[in-house]
């Protein structure tokens, strides 16, 4: 039940495309308990505002929280560590003018929809299709 409680709230955190920071620590001294997913990420939106050359920083302040917080209860952490990995680039191509927050938001739900997927096929034990999703957030990273 936690995992699936966990996934839930990673799959929620991730929608919201705003990009994070890198500095890990910040978060835990903004009065966040350890472990509190939600929590962090209200942190991470009161420190870093969704605007121009800011998004890179609140994807990192997210991920870190995530990397804190849900990874030690998700069922397919690689999964997640993907979608940390696109949320930087979609962040970062945000910052750098490349692409609107709108359609990264876009692209981060089509991600999250993929592992969501990818995540069911695993538990089902489909684990051909399972690949397939693998296979195609991987081409989202190139």
């Amino acid at each position: 039940m936690r995992q699936s409680m966990a996934a839930v709230v990673i799959c929620a955190a991730l929608a919201g495309c705003s990009v994070p920071s890198p500095f890990q620590s910040l978060v835990p001294s903004l009065g966040a308990p350890p472990g509190n997913l939600n929590v962090d990420r209200q942190a991470c939106n009161r420190s870093y505002p969704a605007q121009p050359g800011g998004y890179v920083a609140h994807a990192q302040c997210v991920n870190d929280a995530i990397e804190r917080d849900a990874i030690p209860f998700a069922r397919y952490p690689d999964l997640v560590r993907l979608q940390e990995q696109l949320r930087l680039k979609y962040s970062a191509q945000v910052d750098r003018g490349q692409i609107s927050p709108h359609q990264a938001e876009r692209k981060m739900a089509e991600v999250d929809n993929i592992v969501n997927a990818a995540t069911q096929d695993r538990d089902r034990g489909h684990l051909v299709a399972a690949g397939h999703g693998l296979d195609r957030l991987q081409t989202l990273l190139e």
